[in-house]
């Protein structure tokens, strides 16, 4: 019980300070306007084609600018405690260093709710709105009016929240071990590309002509690095949830889960062997 306390304590003070700064701010208004601006396309009619574009747009803008601040937040808040010796001050109370990583990351996470949440209302006010004005020209050409599922959207707010925390569990990771903070930005983002082209792996796995070097390398990284593209359903989640193959959210949770679990267990790992 102590322990969750003193936990949830690291974790409001980083959450606190995290909004306070000028790049969540930054990235938060910018997302949203970006993702408000895409209404300007309601001069344009091509129907379910233009809920798409809003929603690819919108989502992508949300996992670019969501990434960015999970990697450098998460770097930078560590970093901050480390090289201004705060964190030394810390632990020196009854304060374990994983109880004092874990905190930080769950601080970070919650930062990552929070845009989401709002970056999704945005994104779902647009959507919603444009919708309403095509089926209403639907109704009059006799088409199908486009749908946007409420329910679907609150599916993907979720995964996309699990996503960033896999990032940030990500950069967590290598900021537990590095020296610098630039290294962990830069080793981070290439961690984030990385989940980004993990598919290739997986085609690589599937190639019957493939060698066993080739094949043994290609196991070992589809399940050492997550498959960020499996939470790319968004627009099939919000448009047409029909389309969705069963279980595939499930099956993003569960792996996003336990990549992100693995990650955060490593890192504390590495944490406590480190000379602070």
């Amino acid at each position: 019980m102590q322990s969750m306390r003193r936990i949830f304590w690291i974790a409001r003070i980083t959450f606190l300070e995290a909004v306070r700064q000028r790049l969540f701010s930054f990235l938060l208004l910018l997302g949203a306007a970006l993702a408000g601006s895409s209404v300007a396309f309601r001069f344009l009619n091509f129907g379910q084609g233009e809920l798409k574009f809003v929603a690819d747009f919108g989502f992508g803008i949300m996992f670019l600018f969501g990434s960015l601040l999970a990697v450098v937040m998460m770097a930078q808040l560590l970093f901050a405690e480390l090289d201004n010796r705060t964190a030394m001050t810390l632990l020196a109370k009854p304060l374990g260093r994983s109880e004092f990583l874990l905190g930080k990351f769950l601080g970070v996470w919650a930062v990552m709710a929070v845009f989401v949440l709002l970056l999704c209302a945005v994104l779902g006010a647009v959507l919603l709105s444009r919708a309403s004005e095509l089926a209403a020209l639907a109704e009059e050409a006799g088409r199908t009016a486009p749908v946007v599922d409420g329910g679907g959207l609150v599916v993907f707010a979720v995964l996309q929240w699990l996503r960033l925390g896999v990032v940030s569990a990500m950069t967590l990771l290598v900021s537990a071990g590095a020296r610098t903070f630039l290294f962990s930005v830069v080793a981070g983002m290439l961690a984030v590309l990385g989940g980004q082209l993990q598919w290739l792996a997986q085609d690589l796995l599937a190639k019957d002509d493939a060698g066993v070097f080739q094949r043994s390398l290609a196991w070992f990284a589809t399940r050492a690095v997550p498959n960020l593209q499996q939470f790319n359903i968004g627009d099939a989640l919000v448009l047409d949830p029909a389309s969705v193959p069963p279980g595939a959210p499930s099956a993003a949770i569960l792996s996003g889960f336990l990549h992100l679990t693995a990650f955060v267990v490593i890192a504390c790992a590495l944490f406590r062997r480190r000379e602070i």
